[in-house]
């Protein structure tokens, strides 16, 4: 999990060019840091990277306003594809 961890941080910073802590458990649309199109395209950027399919309730901000939360949402995923 932390090598999902790592490349969501990666993708944000490099996306964003914000270069300060990534804390799992930040809100990231309230510290400003993603805003609603950063969001829209860290959901493709996971569905493609995770080979998961997102589905429309899935694009919520309990599931994408923090990293914990998209850990989470992928592993949910990951685990469902599989049963």
């Amino acid at each position: 999990m932390s090598t999902e961890l790592e490349l969501l941080r990666e993708y944000i910073r490099n996306e964003t060019g914000y270069d300060g802590e990534l804390d799992a458990d930040a809100d990231l649309l309230e510290g400003k840091i993603l805003d609603s199109f950063n969001i829209v395209e860290l959901a493709m950027f996971i569905q493609d990277r995770f080979e998961i399919e997102l589905e429309a309730e899935d694009l919520v901000r309990a599931n994408l306003s923090r990293l914990s939360s998209m850990l989470a949402l992928i592993e949910r995923k990951k685990a469902a594809r599989t049963s």
